[in-house]
């Protein structure tokens, strides 16, 4: 009922307008509470109403999960069409309570990824491909190539000196194992014959859509 009201005064204010915008990435965080869902995108400063339209209304059951304290922003990622002060949120791509957020920068970045046990972390990047590990400085440099789609993958192959590196990203749910962080993407990686597994997202440089 108190969201209803809600949005019968941002109606009636002018709030909300009637043309809704194409579809796009929204960054920023997020709470569920009794007034409903809201978010406030990174560098705006905005506070807006989400609703839920996700596959499986899956936004305010996974914001309970990651959060310990009610009231307690999470960051969040999902594409969504604006309409004033209101985004329809149709597809989730990562949320978590530790990490980052807003402070993350993605400008050069296709796709960044994350794995443990052990520990590793690799960007693709618009000039190179980074892939770090502990013990390993400078990260290792593999040659820049777009992620080729095969099927339902995402798929790159590069090497450098004596070490191959292939990469396989697809459309799975992965939980982070130290942060409990939900992602949507699932990646596997073979380095000379090892292979690692992980969590990953799509940065700002050419992202598929």
């Amino acid at each position: 009922m108190l969201k209803r009201s809600l949005l019968v005064l941002l109606l009636a204010g002018g709030g909300i307008s009637q043309a809704q915008e194409p579809a796009r990435v929204f960054r920023g965080n997020f709470i569920a509470s009794a007034k409903g869902l809201m978010m406030s995108p990174c560098r705006s400063g905005e506070r807006l109403i989400v609703e839920d339209a996700t596959p499986q209304r899956q936004l305010e059951t996974l914001y309970r999960e990651l959060t310990q304290r009610p009231g307690r922003a999470i960051f969040m990622e999902l594409t969504g069409s604006r309409n004033g002060r209101m985004v329809r949120a149709t597809r989730l791509h990562r949320a978590y309570a530790e990490g980052p957020g807003c402070r993350e920068d993605l400008d050069a970045v296709q796709l960044r990824a994350n794995g443990t046990e052990p520990f590793w972390h690799l960007d693709a990047r618009r000039d190179a491909v980074l892939m770090r590990r502990p013990g390993t400085e400078p990260a290792e440099r593999f040659p820049a190539a777009v992620l080729e789609r095969r099927g339902s993958e995402w798929v790159y192959e590069g090497a450098s000196g004596q070490s191959v590196l292939r990469l396989a990203v697809r459309e799975a749910a992965c939980r982070d194992a130290m942060t409990g962080g939900h992602y949507t993407l699932s990646v596997s990686i073979e380095r000379d014959g090892r292979k690692l597994a992980g969590c990953a997202y799509w940065g700002d440089y050419e992202r598929p859509r």
